[in-house]
């Protein structure tokens, strides 16, 4: 059920998006929170990753809504100020696309465009190639079409070999160590995300009790080779467009059936040769 606030509440020193109704969205009994502004006829979903909440969006929503779109910016759970259980089986893609499909059916959002970022794209490229006669369009921000990963050179997966340190069991007192970086507590946290400047805001949210478990569990329901449960995301092959432009199968046949439905436009994917991905600077690289 969703609930409206006009006043959220904000922990200190940890980014919150402001001037936005408050809802809470309860699916499977993990309270979800979600903010949403604009009663645009076209709506946007903006859907963050790691280690980022809702508020990551907050440069964007102004420019959106001034466009006169309605924008819904939710936090998926352990994000923000959505529930942060304990179990890493509750943090699947899977999982988090049903969470997302129950957010936008709850707030009346029958067609909307979909922005995923990072933790936000792996979870949502699937609902782009799957319901093209519900996402109008779909925009992946760092993170490439599943089945890119096949293709990855060398240096692509070198620069992933942190996911796979984030499985070990002491991977949250390791980022809170002074293992890497330049000392003092979260040394190594911030020399993860490249001393970002927004790692202070970041530090601050993982600094509640059981923030870092849940982030870490996103990588351990979905990497763990025992766990992981990624639902499928139709494959790709080069070919012709109408236009002459080379294409993917994929984005031809998600075009056809957004024809066939009435949807002006389709989920998007990357084009032929190594799959595009999206730029974005607020998360480590992939």
């Amino acid at each position: 059920m969703a609930q409206g606030h006009s006043s959220p509440v904000l922990h200190p020193a940890v980014h919150r998006l402001t001037g936005m109704d408050r809802h809470t969205v309860t699916v499977d009994g993990h309270r979800l929170n979600v903010f949403t502004a604009g009663t645009g006829p076209e709506t946007v979903v903006l859907v963050p990753g790691i280690p980022d909440s809702s508020a990551v969006y907050r440069g964007q929503i102004p420019g959106l809504l001034e466009a006169g779109y309605r924008v819904i910016a939710p936090d998926l759970l352990g994000q923000g100020d959505s529930d942060l259980p304990a179990e890493a089986a509750n943090y699947t893609i899977a999982k988090d696309q049903e969470r997302l499909w129950a957010i936008v059916d709850e707030l009346g959002a029958e067609t909307f465009h979909l922005v995923g970022h990072d933790r936000g794209a792996a979870s949502t490229w699937a609902m782009a190639a799957h319901r093209p006669d519900r996402v109008r369009s779909y925009v992946a921000l760092t993170i490439g079409h599943p089945g890119a990963r096949r293709y990855a050179a060398y240096e692509q997966r070198q620069l992933s070999w942190y996911m796979l340190r984030l499985l070990f069991s002491d991977a949250e007192d390791w980022l809170r160590s002074e293992a890497e970086g330049e000392g003092g507590p979260w040394s190594t946290f911030r020399w993860w995300v490249g001393n970002h400047p927004e790692a202070d805001a970041w530090i601050a949210d993982l600094e509640r009790p059981g923030a870092v478990r849940a982030m870490l569990n996103f990588y351990r329901a979905n990497i763990h080779p025992v766990h992981a449960k990624i639902s499928p995301v139709p494959g790709f092959r080069c070919r012709r467009s109408e236009s002459g432009r080379r294409e993917t199968s994929t984005a031809a046949s998600n075009r056809s059936r957004a024809r066939a439905s009435g949807s002006t436009a389709t989920g998007a994917s990357s084009g032929c040769g190594a799959p595009a991905t999206s730029s974005s600077s607020t998360a480590p690289p992939r």
